[in-house]
């Protein structure tokens, strides 16, 4: 079994699918939206999304915890360049 994979059970609690990350607990936007969707089926989606996102700003408030894998080769395209 992959140690990197993620358990999705049928229970919709937030330490469902969690992985830890620098001793916090993270998961990707797309599990916590749709765990809250099934959790509030009666919410329009798109608003449970901006409460996520403004959670999200308030909590990280700084250095961002977990980036895309495409921001690091994104900076080393950049810091290959040579200098001008």
């Amino acid at each position: 079994m992959d140690e990197n994979a993620v358990d999705v059970s049928a229970s919709s609690h937030a330490s469902d699918a969690v992985q830890v990350v620098d001793g916090v607990q993270v998961a990707s936007f797309g599990d916590v939206v749709a765990r809250l969707r099934a959790d509030y089926p009666d919410e329009d989606p798109s608003h449970i999304e901006a409460i996520v996102l403004r959670e999200w700003e308030a909590f990280s408030a700084g250095r961002p915890l977990v980036v895309p894998t495409a921001v690091e080769e994104g900076a080393r395209e950049i810091l290959d360049q040579p200098l001008v």
